[in-house]
């Protein structure tokens, strides 16, 4: 592994090779729809709709239960989360209320949920944090008495499933699901959200919407390659640095942003999509082999937590220390080297600057902090070799261990 600042590895990703590219050029001829029949062999979802990004898919699907439910104004939403789901939620006219999580499954905290859920309550969004699956079914009990829908935000779990049940597919299993194919996803293809429902009445109100807004897209297949060949390019680890050091492109960064673009996706991603279906098992076993190894080799070190389940596809290895201190000592070797480890979303939503004034939030969620201030993540996609993984292993035991 180099030691170069002109090397250094993406946090995630995957490669997309120019073939790939020159096939979904090919195909993207065909409507979205009929690209996305290949699709139903994975998610075998009812209702399936396909949007600019997975915060377009889940303003569209909020907008929709509001109208269907006027009476309920607020949203569920983990405290440890990224800041777009707070941006779809403000957006549909909604409230935000956030909930402490667990360090478990990173899910919430049922007790507290229960605390939240009220007669104002319209809707709970769990999210599937780094791919793995959280306590779904314990929230969906909370929350089939009071009749409140129960969302899916599986944009960083993409393929994945329950625990030992490949038949039970994350962002299929409450009423309504979405799911990413932006940067940093399973499948990093720059554009793209799918939404998936159960209920006719939802799917009858969000195909209404979706037909009356301007179909206008801020993507066209032309700017859409050139978007798309820029990441094919530069997400090479030894090419990685020059985007890296552009501040405007904001790389690395959690950013608020309350405005973004609404429409439906440009039918060259939808194309690309169908295309790469069938590696995705192959990525699931690299980022999988790759969480074993960090797992066994990080076995036995008591200021690391460990991972819930080390033989999981995790989007980004979640390694959390001790504290913030011990935090930035590791971080700051690991980012010397060029091994794509970085730090997730810094502070709790209600700390984020641009949302905090927004929210309003005075409330402090421990676990929410504790994870915010002791996480890393460390890259399991394609593009780690063993020798990076070795080096990652070593400088991390280094750092802990520095007196």
């Amino acid at each position: 592994m180099k030691k170069l600042m002109f090397y250094s590895l993406p946090p995630a990703g995957n490669k997309i090779p120019i073939k790939a590219i020159a096939r979904a050029i090919k195909d993207s001829r065909r409507s979205w729809w009929d690209q996305f029949e290949s699709i139903k062999g994975l998610l075998p979802a009812k209702y399936l709709l396909y949007l600019s990004s997975g915060r377009a898919a889940l303003w569209l699907l909020l907008k929709a239960l509001s109208h269907i439910r006027p009476d309920k104004q607020e949203v569920i939403i983990p405290a440890y989360t990224c800041p777009a789901v707070a941006s779809a939620i403000l957006k549909a006219g909604l409230k935000p209320v956030l909930c402490d999580i667990n360090l478990n499954d990173f899910g919430f905290k049922t007790e507290n949920l229960k605390l939240k859920i009220g007669e104002k309550t319209l809707a709970v969004i769990v999210v599937h944090l780094f791919g793995y699956p959280a306590n779904l079914e314990e929230v969906k009990e909370c929350c089939r008495k009071f009749d409140i829908y129960v969302i899916e935000d599986a944009a960083q779990a993409f393929g994945n499933s329950l625990l030992n049940s490949p038949e039970n597919k994350l962002g299929l299993l409450a009423d309504a699901g979405f799911f990413s194919f932006g940067r940093g996803k399973p499948l990093s293809l720059g554009h793209g959200g799918l939404l998936v429902m159960k209920s006719d009445e939802t799917a009858a109100e969000v195909t209404r919407l979706f037909e009356d807004m301007k179909q206008q897209n801020g993507h066209t297949n032309l700017k859409y390659l050139f978007k798309l060949g820029s990441y094919s390019i530069f997400s090479n680890p030894y090419l990685y640095w020059i985007p890296q050091n552009i501040p405007s492109l904001h790389l690395g960064e959690t950013v608020f942003e309350p405005e973004f673009e609404i429409s439906g996706g440009v039918d060259l991603a939808a194309s690309l999509i169908t295309n790469f279906l069938p590696s995705i098992e192959k990525e699931k076993e690299n980022r999988q082999e790759n969480t074993v190894y960090y797992s066994d080799g990080l076995d036995g070190i008591p200021e690391i937590k460990k991972v819930p389940f080390p033989e999981f596809p995790y989007l980004r290895y979640p390694l959390v220390l001790k504290d913030n201190r011990l935090r930035d000592q590791v971080l700051t070797q690991l980012v010397r080297q060029g091994t794509g480890a970085a730090l997730f979303y810094p502070t709790p939503l209600n700390e984020l600057p641009g949302l905090e004034e927004v929210l309003g939030d005075r409330n402090v969620y421990p676990n929410a902090k504790k994870l915010s201030d002791g996480l890393i993540t460390l890259p399991v996609h394609s593009r780690v070799t063993p020798s990076h993984r070795e080096k990652i292993i070593k400088l991390i035991k280094n750092s802990v261990y520095c007196k």
